[in-house]
């Protein structure tokens, strides 16, 4: 990340108007998922963080064992999907504040590039699932857990209809369930980002053909590391950056991120979801 490193000093910040005193620690420990750094996003909103706040932001990015290196205190703050494997344990053994949701990344309908179950307009996702299984056009099954589930979610709104001759589960995930799709002309479910740079090196008989229905949205969240974990957390300076993640300037910014080239948008702000009660009416 080319971002210029700005001097600590003992003033107070304004970042989108919200008051943050910068701490001794002049570098803020962030550990992601793959996805916001790989997408662009968090280069696209770090660096007026750094500037406005004299921050420095160390990012890492972790993906399965995300919350096992964040119990060794090794990070001040942890953006992953909500429900991440290990994240329900990481805060209710002190380790971690209460999760806070600031944006959702996206998953997409996957097919042949002349759609021949034509699910290019359908009204949802299930009636985009539903047209692929009225037509008998083939569906190769993503077992990654969160597609998988999603799978079975449209599999039941569509009354489990018999899946002889369109719907393979071979135990195929993420990648290995695209190449198959895009072999035999077939639908699949899989994360845009990790779509697209697959993409980049393997030429795939794939489109993106549906996305626009918010049962393919994962919600992400970041979690404040407490000192439980380690003495020298910078509890401050990430909770200066999760305020800056959930302000609203921020948040329309995330609502207006774009892949290049792609037109669609495929990052939506959450932070919404996060208001305490007295402010949820």
């Amino acid at each position: 990340m080319n971002v210029r490193y700005l001097a600590i000093s003992n003033f107070v910040w304004c970042l989108a108007g919200l008051p943050v005193l910068a701490q001794v620690s002049p570098t803020i420990r962030l550990a992601t998922v793959m996805v916001p750094a790989s997408s662009g996003l968090l280069n696209a909103l770090l660096p007026d963080f750094e500037r406005q706040s004299g921050y420095h932001v160390q990012v890492s990015v972790a993906n399965q064992n995300i919350y096992d290196i964040a119990r060794t205190g090794g990070v001040d703050l942890v953006i992953s999907h909500f429900g991440f494997p290990g994240a329900e344990a990481f805060v209710l053994d002190g380790l971690g504040q209460w999760p806070q949701p600031i944006f959702a990344s996206q998953a997409v309908i996957l097919g042949p590039p002349d759609d021949p179950a034509q699910i290019g307009g359908a009204a949802d996702a299930v009636e985009a699932f539903r047209q692929i299984a009225a037509t008998k056009s083939r569906f190769i099954v993503n077992n990654d857990p969160n597609v998988k589930v999603l799978v079975d979610v449209m599999l039941e709104a569509i009354g489990r209809p018999d899946r002889t001759d369109w719907f393979f589960d071979s135990g195929l995930e993420g990648a290995d369930a695209a190449d198959r799709a895009s072999s035999e002309r077939g639908y699949t479910i899989w994360g845009i980002d990790p779509f697209l740079l697959y993409l980049k090196g393997h030429p795939l008989n794939l489109a993106v053909l549906f996305s626009n229905d918010p049962i393919l949205q994962r919600i992400m969240v970041s979690i404040v590391v407490t000192s439980k974990s380690s003495g020298i957390v910078n509890i401050q300076g990430a909770t200066a950056l999760q305020e800056y993640l959930k302000s609203a300037a921020v948040q329309a910014r995330i609502r207006a991120f774009r892949y290049p080239g792609l037109p669609q948008q495929f990052w939506w702000p959450e932070a919404q979801h996060g208001l305490p009660p007295d402010k949820v009416h």
